[in-house]
């Protein structure tokens, strides 16, 4: 993950964090809705840029009372089996560690192994699947939470 940096996501970011929205996923968020999004104070968001200042990955998170949410966590394909994703998921676990956030919970495609496994090593815990969840193309979510509250080394 040399040369990687990871930092909120600033105005500007929207349009470069909408793109790689599309290229990533089916059924992409546009890019008001990120704007829009980022506004809210229970929401945050982060970005990886690779060593020239390229955009390679996001995250958006938000927080509800002691419960949080990972809501999008995307990386570039070229940029993958780089750390990038869980570096963008350690700052995302980081800020609602600090909003005293105690659970967090995300849904991830179930044929997405690479992010399963991912969020798996950071302590994440399947508890559910919802049918149909995505739907382009349509496919079940695993629920994954992560207990954040209980001793994280992230606090």
């Amino acid at each position: 993950m040399t040369g990687i940096r990871v930092r909120a996501i600033g105005a500007g970011d929207s349009r470069a964090v909408a793109a790689l929205e599309a290229a990533v996923f089916g059924d992409p968020w546009p890019e008001v809705a990120f704007r829009d999004l980022l506004a809210l104070d229970h929401v945050h968001g982060v970005v990886a840029e690779d060593v020239e200042g390229h955009l390679v990955g996001y995250a958006v998170c938000s927080s509800a009372a002691d419960e949080g949410e990972i809501l999008n966590l995307a990386v570039a394909e070229e940029a993958r089996g780089l750390g990038n994703g869980t570096a963008l998921l350690e700052a995302s676990l980081a800020w609602l560690a600090g909003r005293g956030i105690a659970k967090v919970y995300l849904e991830v495609r179930r044929s997405n192994t690479a992010a399963i496994a991912m969020y798996q090593r950071a302590g994440f815990a399947t508890v559910s699947v919802r049918k149909d969840y995505y739907r382009t193309p349509a496919e079940d979510a695993v629920v994954m939470t992560f207990d954040l509250g209980a001793g994280s080394a992230r606090k």
